[in-house]
C-alpha cells in the first residue's frame, strides 16, 4: 500500500514539474510571440516603421522562429531593403527549409537584387516555374504593346496557378491595355479576392484601381497611398494616386503628386504629361 502511495506521489511530482516547465518555456517565450503577432497586426494596417521594429524585438525574442524572420524580410522588402530582407529570409529559410512562402519571398528579393539564377532556383523550390515563365513572357509582351500575346500568355499563367492573384492582375492590364475596361476590371477584382494577408503593395495598387474605376475616389486615395507607403518603387501607383485625388476634387494633391512622380521616375512621361494636361485645363 504504501509503495502505491509512494508511486502515486512520484507521478504526480512528474507531472507537476512538466507542468513547471511547459509554463516556464511559455513564459520565456511568451513576449516574443506576443512582439510577432504586434508586428503582423502593424504590418496588416500598412504601419511599416512599426511592424520593423516589432518584429527586430521578435526574432531576438525568438531566434529560432522561422516565421518572426520571414515577417521581418518581408517587411523589410517592402521598405525597399533588399540586402536586409535577403538575410532575415535566408535566416527564415534555415528554420523553414521546405517553406514555399519563404521561398517565394526569398525569390522576389534576389530578382530584386538582380541575382536572376538564384532567384529563379528559390521560384523552383516554391513551385513556380512554369508559372513565372509565363508571367514574364506576358510581361514582356505587354511592355512591347503585343496586347492580345499578352493575353493569351496571362491567361495560361492564371490557368496554370488560379490561386496567384498576379496573373489576374497582369490579365486585366492587357484587357486595359486594349481598351476594355470593364473586363479588366473584372481581373483585378478576382486578383484582389486571391490576395495574402496581409495584402502587398501590389494588391493595395490594384484595389485602388478597381475603386477609381468604379468611381469611389476616396476608397482609390486611401487604397493608393497604402501601397505607395508600402511600396514607394512602384512605378505608376503615383500616377493613379494622382488621377484619383483629382477625382476626389484634390486638385492640387493631385498636381504635387503628380511632380512627386515626375521627379521619381524621370523616363516615365505619364506624370508630366498630366502636369501638361490639368496645368492647361483639359
Amino acid at each position: 500500500m504504501g509503495m502505491l502511495r509512494w508511486q502515486m506521489t512520484r507521478r504526480r511530482l512528474a507531472l507537476l514539474l512538466c507542468a513547471l516547465l511547459i509554463a516556464w518555456r511559455v513564459g520565456m517565450h511568451l513576449p516574443g510571440w506576443l512582439a510577432l503577432n504586434q508586428g503582423l497586426t502593424a504590418w496588416r494596417g500598412a504601419d511599416l516603421q512599426r511592424a520593423a521594429a516589432v518584429l527586430q524585438t521578435a526574432v531576438r525574442r525568438l531566434p529560432v522562429s522561422g516565421a518572426a524572420w520571414r515577417g521581418l524580410g518581408r517587411v523589410q522588402l517592402a521598405q525597399a531593403q533588399p540586402a536586409d530582407a535577403q538575410t532575415s529570409l535566408q535566416q527564415a529559410l534555415d528554420h523553414l527549409p521546405g517553406d514555399s512562402l519563404t521561398h517565394l519571398e526569398l525569390a522576389r528579393t534576389l530578382a530584386r537584387l538582380g541575382q536572376d539564377e538564384q532567384a529563379l532556383a528559390h521560384f523552383r523550390a516554391a513551385g513556380w516555374p512554369a508559372y513565372m515563365s509565363l508571367r514574364r513572357q506576358a510581361e514582356a509582351a505587354l511592355s512591347q504593346a503585343a496586347t492580345g500575346d499578352a493575353l493569351k500568355l496571362a491567361g495560361q499563367a492564371a490557368a496554370l496557378e488560379p490561386t496567384r492573384p498576379e496573373a489576374f492582375y497582369l490579365w486585366g492590364e492587357a484587357l486595359w491595355a486594349q481598351g476594355e475596361q470593364p473586363a479588366a476590371v473584372t481581373q483585378w477584382q478576382a486578383g484582389s479576392a486571391l490576395a495574402t494577408r496581409p495584402p502587398t503593395a501590389i494588391d493595395y495598387y490594384y484595389t485602388g484601381r478597381v475603386a477609381l474605376a468604379q468611381a469611389d475616389p476616396a476608397a482609390a486615395v486611401t487604397a493608393l497611398q497604402i501601397s505607395r507607403r508600402l511600396d514607394p518603387t512602384l512605378p505608376f501607383t503615383g500616377l493613379w494616386l494622382g488621377e484619383a485625388l483629382l477625382a476626389a476634387g484634390q486638385r492640387e494633391a493631385a498636381i504635387e503628386t503628380w511632380r512627386t512622380q515626375a521627379r521619381r521616375f524621370p523616363d516615365n512621361p505619364w506624370a508630366a504629361r498630366r502636369l501638361g494636361e490639368v496645368g492647361s485645363g483639359k
